[in-house]
Order: structure tokens, then C-alpha cells, then sequence
């Protein structure tokens, strides 16, 4: 059973990696690189501001390192085909369900101290600490998040109590931060352990495993990754739901204005769920990321740069209709249906382009740079709509 498990894991792991490559391609990489810029930037002059014994950061901290060990499920990698295929080897899965539990400690384990170690500035500005406790609270948080997984595990049984364990899965991480920043790191390491015992004693899985149950954590667990990949690519195991958005229809009269082209263009681009979510998604994040950037140069570059990024995911919309036959025999030439769709796509850049300069103001409403931003985006996107995308759908 652990050779299945190192088979279905490879087979994973090139699967992930299709997707990681699209993923992390050039426009993504340079705007990670402003991005993580602009936040570490934030990050340290913030630090010059915080005094010792602030309960605003303890309360952060707690928040922060409580709710950081949920990140990393366990991936069973389990498939629907199983309770037929390994129903005699179901007492035989111990093997199996460890090496699962160890290959997702790795990544789990790497998210938690990475969390850990982004605040642990934070924290030594809030207390002091000594070199020592700072072991302890890193040790702590590897033992919750081992204690996690083993709570995700003990799920997979027939006799779970899956209420008790939900309790204690979402508490226990809490209470261990609770006795860390307002006790002491010691006692809170001591907790840690106290809490981790009782689930240590149960490292191995009982033989009467739901097999059920094990297959819809993973589809869910597998479903909230492609969900993720789905921002930046098409994945084809993420299907829309057909759903009516009568809030919508506003807002496709206002985008439909002109020819049967922009009627089109508009109808598809509101229904196209993975199109438009992803423009709103990627929206609401670059209003996030410059609502707390307080730097007027580095705001306006980042408002730039995630414009381009917004605009340019329109592209494929130009395209949408090419396997409607009926299409071609509108009685339209060429040029009105790309003028249509410049129509669309700018109507689609002046509203992206007002929010990320609203969202500018940042907390000191600062109006003169959220002017200035919404000039600079209003100008790129005309210069995006009517030149650089017309060229890439020509």
C-alpha cells in the first residue's frame, strides 16, 4: 500500500506542476516582486511604530498563529474507484495513510514555520524574547500542526466524533497562543505538549476506515486547489454553475449599449463565471494590496501593474463567439465587431481603473494620490483598450 501511495503521489505531483508552471509565468513573477516589495517595505516601517506591550499586536498574534496551522490539508489522495478496488485491504491502509500523513507534513510543516518566522519580528517587537523562547514558540507550532494533521486523519473513521474533533482542531491552536502571548512562551510550549499527547496515542488508523467519507475531504481538498489554479489558467475540473444574476442586468444594459456585437461581448463576459470571477478577484486584491502600500510612487507603480494584468485577462473574450456558426453571418463587417469589443473593454478598464484608485486613498485618504492614480489609470487604460489589445486580437 505505500508503493500505491508513492505511485498516486508522482502522478500528483506532475500534476501540480502543469499547473505551477502556468501559474508563476513573467507578468506574475514581476508583480509578486512589487507586491512581496511593497508589503516587506510596509512591514518594517510599521515595526519603527510599535511599542512593547501592545495588546492590538498580541491579539494579531494569536489570531495569526492560531488560524496559520489550518493552512495545509491532509492529502489522502484518495480516488472514488477505492472502496470497490481496496475494500480487502482496508486493514492494510495503515501504511498508506501514514505516508500520506508524511508527505503532507512537508508542505504543511514549511507553511507554519514560514508564518511563524514572517511575524516573529512583530513579536519580538511586542515582547521580549530570548533565544530560547523563540525555539519554543517555532517547536510549538510544529507540534500543533503535526497534532493538526493527526486530527485530519482520525476524521477518516467510522467512530469519529467529528464533532469533538472540530472542536478541538479549532480551539486547541487557539488556546496554545492564548497561554504564548499572554502568559508566557514557555508555559504556552508546555500546553502545546499537554494538548499533543492524547494525540500522539493515536498515530495509527483504526482498520474501520469510511471509505465515504475519506473520498469527499479529498474531492473537497482537491477542489479548493484547482479553484486556486483556476484564477490565473482554465482548469477543466472547475465547472460554472448556471446561475441567474438578476443584480447583473444593470450592469449588462450599461455594457450592451451599441450593436449585436457588444451585446454579445457584454452577455458573455458577465456569464463567462471564470472570466469575470477572475477580473473581480484580481480586482479586489489590487485594491487591498494599494489601500495599505503607503508609498505614492511605489502605490501609483503597483496600480500600473495590476491594471495590465486585470486588462489583459479580457484578451480571450475577443474569441468567445468564434465557435458559434451563426455568428459569421451577421451581417457586420470585421471592424465593427472589434470595435465592439474595444467598446466593452473599455467601458470594463474605466470601472477597474475608479475602484484601484479609490482603494488608493489608503488609510490617510489621501486625495491627491488617488487624483493622480486615477489619471495615470485612466490614460494606460485607453492606451491598453484601444492599441495593445487591438493588436493582440488582430
Amino acid at each position: 500500500m505505500g508503493d500505491l501511495f508513492e505511485q498516486r503521489r508522482r502522478r500528483h505531483f506532475v500534476l501540480l506542476m502543469k499547473y505551477w508552471r502556468l501559474v508563476f509565468n513573467d507578468h506574475f513573477i514581476i508583480a509578486l516582486f512589487f507586491l512581496f516589495g511593497a508589503l516587506a517595505y510596509t512591514y518594517a516601517q510599521m515595526l519603527a511604530h510599535v511599542s512593547p506591550g501592545q495588546w492590538w499586536a498580541k491579539l494579531f498574534l494569536t489570531l495569526w498563529l492560531g488560524l496559520i496551522v489550518h493552512v495545509g490539508r491532509l492529502a489522502t489522495l484518495v480516488e472514488p474507484a477505492d472502496p470497490v478496488f481496496l475494500l480487502p485491504q482496508t486493514s492494510s491502509m495503515i501504511n498508506y495513510f501514514r505516508r500520506a500523513r508524511y508527505y503532507s507534513l512537508i508542505g504543511g510543516e514549511a507553511i507554519t514555520i514560514l508564518a511563524t518566522v514572517v511575524v516573529l519580528p512583530l513579536a519580538m517587537a511586542t515582547v521580549k524574547l530570548t533565544g530560547f523562547e523563540v525555539g519554543e514558540i517555532i517547536a510549538s507550532m510544529v507540534l500543533l500542526k503535526f497534532a493538526h494533521l493527526i486530527l485530519a486523519q482520525r476524521h477518516l473513521s467510522l467512530v469519529a466524533n467529528l464533532t469533538m474533533l472540530n472542536v478541538a482542531g479549532f480551539s486547541e491552536p487557539l488556546v496554545a497562543q492564548v497561554i504564548t502571548w499572554w502568559v508566557s512562551p514557555t508555559w504556552g510550549f508546555v500546553a502545546t505538549i499537554v494538548m499533543s499527547i492524547g494525540h500522539f496515542a493515536h498515530l495509527r488508523v483504526t482498520e474501520d476506515a469510511d471509505w465515504a467519507k475519506a473520498i469527499r475531504f479529498e474531492r473537497e481538498r482537491m477542489e479548493s486547489v484547482y479553484r486556486f489554479f483556476n484564477l490565473f489558467t482554465d482548469v477543466p475540473q472547475v465547472q460554472g454553475k448556471v446561475k441567474r444574476r438578476a443584480w447583473a442586468n444593470g450592469l449588462i444594459n450599461w455594457l450592451a449599449k451599441g450593436n449585436a456585437w457588444t451585446f454579445l461581448y457584454a452577455r458573455g463576459l458577465v456569464r463567462n463565471v471564470e472570466l469575470s470571477g477572475l477580473i473581480a478577484r484580481l480586482t479586489a486584491l489590487m485594491m487591498v494590496v494599494l489601500f495599505f502600500v503607503p508609498l505614492a510612487w511605489l502605490n501609483t507603480a503597483l496600480l500600473v501593474i495590476g491594471l495590465y494584468l486585470i486588462i489583459t485577462q479580457l484578451t480571450p473574450l475577443a474569441d468567445h463567439f468564434e465557435a458559434k456558426v451563426f455568428t459569421h453571418v451577421y451581417p457586420f463587417p470585421p471592424k465593427e465587431r472589434q470595435a465592439a469589443f474595444v467598446k466593452v473593454a473599455t467601458k470594463v478598464a474605466v470601472v477597474v481603473a475608479v475602484l484601484l484608485a479609490v482603494a488608493s486613498l489608503g488609510v490617510r485618504l489621501d486625495w491627491q494620490r488617488a487624483g493622480i492614480n486615477l489619471v495615470v489609470a485612466l490614460i494606460e487604460g485607453c492606451l491598453l483598450t484601444r492599441y495593445y489589445l487591438k493588436t493582440r486580437i488582430h
